[in-house]
């Protein structure tokens, strides 16, 4: 797979991006997935060849200095400029490239008086130029230069007056902050930013471009699928997809099955949480619940996708996946993980109302609620995503949880069929690990997490130097992490396995395991210390 680092500090951008790779074998890497240090200056010119050549060499500087200006490595850089015909004189583009520094001190009052006074002329085209560089070895192969810059156009014009909508949630670039709530393509139903994304597709200018740029690279067969792997033998453990509504004991059983029978547990929130990071980046004005209440209805399978990527990976080993709201997500991973030899057991959890409301206030995770209506409120959202639906399906089966632990855990077993294994040593298998294997940053993030969770909700979270110096303390010298490369790795990018926590004072990013962490470290630690060393 193609990988393209698109040099920009906007993560709405980079997730359109992102969103037009889709189905596409390329995969859209934001900078600092690539390196901390690099970034480009994005200089205020009003010559469009001049802003892109000037863009593109503070890219490639700072790609030198962070060391990725490899001979095969491609990158983009992407510029969107607008033309008002009738505020721009012969041969000027107003606001041109300068739009999103103009739309900060224009109103749409300001705006549509300028326009009257100039005879309502109110035709306006957005543009997108996307900067391909092109690495030395294709630039001899192909005989091409530095660069090449493919263009997208749409045309249309300014509403005659401004709506009120609501930037999407799936798709933040239909927004109501930039040009598109003004703008309206020509043929569109109304302003870009309020279409749905269907219909946007249809009038995005931004996509025309990045369509070119696909095209471009699989003329030279630079974008090649991956052959399809064959159809594995059905695997004799049996494995898990457990729902259920809030407090219900989902998760209690997943990570059952991860400790005492070797189970990889997958939590769908937390690839949901990813999904959301990867268009919002971590503000708190936009709700968790509401975003995935939204992508089920705009794309069922937004969190199914991902986990059958991430378990594809690791095909072989059982699995448990909890947290999935609509039937719709488990047809789709059932039959995409079906084709790779897995068969799932779905189960529906079930305890009363005021049991579960009573374990959620006595639990007080971050985000929870402590009064009736609001934790019905969002049964209710819950229920519109589809959890009846699973609930009512003759392939559902049910575990009841109203009672002890004991109890429950019993009914676990039964349906397993077999014994558990011995409860993890984690002491142990850390001891076996780090004195004979150098591990990995990620692995060493992971196993220090791992040794600070605890079932409690209000497990702590740590800041990137805490965990650095965990980590040190913990594992032997061959093991031992700078705090300046923990750092980095969790500024390049979002991870399913941790969840982020805010500082509300210092606005600082603190860091503990999700259930999906907690599911893969607790395996990938039981594996190496019970995989001999190799021979040297």
């Amino acid at each position: 797979m193609l990988a393209l680092t698109f040099f920009t500090s906007n993560s709405t951008k980079l997730a359109h991006a992102r969103y037009l790779a889709e189905g596409r074998p390329v995969e859209v890497l934001g900078f600092r997935q690539r390196t901390y240090h690099a970034g480009y200056d994005e200089p205020r010119l009003q010559s469009r060849d001049d802003l892109l050549q000037a863009s593109y060499e503070s890219a490639v500087q700072q790609a030198r200095k962070a060391r990725i200006l490899s001979p095969r490595h491609f990158f983009i850089l992407e510029d969107t400029s607008v033309k008002i015909a009738a505020l721009s004189p012969p041969g000027e583009e107003v606001p041109g490239l300068d739009v999103k520094y103009w739309m900060r001190e224009i109103t749409f009052g300001s705006l549509d008086a300028a326009l009257r006074a100039t005879g309502d002329n109110r035709k306006a085209v957005v543009r997108s130029d996307v900067v391909l560089h092109i690495p030395s070895h294709y630039r001899k192969l192909w005989g091409v230069g530095d660069y090449i810059v493919f263009t997208g156009e749409q045309s249309g014009s300014i509403v005659e007056r401004e709506q009120t909508f609501n930037t999407n949630v799936m798709y933040p670039w239909l927004d109501n902050q930039t040009f598109n709530k003004w703008f309206q393509p020509d043929g569109a139903s109304g302003p870009l930013g309020s279409l749905t994304i269907a219909e946007a597709n249809e009038f995005d200018f931004r996509k025309k471009a990045f369509d070119q740029l696909f095209h471009f690279l699989q003329e030279r067969k630079l974008l090649r699928s991956p052959v399809p792997q064959g159809r594995l033998p059905l695997q004799r453990e049996m494995n898990y997809i457990i729902c259920g509504y809030t407090c219900a004991g989902k998760t209690t059983a997943s990570q059952y099955l991860a400790r005492a029978y070797d189970y990889l547990h997958v939590e769908a929130s937390d690839f949901m949480h990813l999904a959301y990071y990867m268009r919002h980046d971590v503000p708190e004005h936009i709700s968790i619940g509401d975003f995935a209440e939204r992508a089920l209805i705009e794309k069922p399978e937004i969190a199914a996708e991902a986990i059958a990527k991430y378990l594809q990976a690791d095909i072989e080993s059982p699995c448990v996946i909890s947290g999935f709201r609509s039937m719709l997500e488990i047809d789709w991973l059932v039959k995409n993980l079906g084709e790779c030899g897995k068969q799932f057991r779905i189960v529906f959890t079930n305890a009363a109302e005021e049991i579960r409301f009573s374990r959620m206030v006595k639990r007080e995770r971050s985000g929870d609620v402590n009064d009736i209506a609001r934790f019905r409120s969002r049964d209710e959202q819950q229920k519109r995503m589809g959890l009846e639906v699973i609930a009512g399906s003759p392939s559902t089966n049910f575990w009841e949880n109203e009672g002890e632990l004991s109890t429950y855990l019993e009914v676990i077993k039964s349906d397993v069929g077999r014994a558990p294994l011995e409860e993890p040593d984690l002491d142990r298998w850390l001891s076996q690990v780090s004195q004979r294997r150098r591990l990995k940053l990620e692995e060493a993030i992971l196993i220090a997490l791992l040794t600070r969770w605890t079932d409690d909700e209000k497990r702590p979270c740590f800041t990137t130097s805490e965990i650095a110096r965990i980590i040190n303390e913990l594992l032997s010298e061959t093991s031992q992490k700078h705090k300046d490369n923990v750092s980095r790795y969790f500024n390049q990018n979002f991870y399913v396995y941790y969840e982020v926590e805010l500082d509300p004072i210092k606005g600082t990013r603190r860091y503990r395991l999700s259930n999906t962490g907690y599911g893969k470290a607790l395996s990938m630690l039981r594996r190496r210390a019970q995989t001999p060393e190799p021979a040297h």
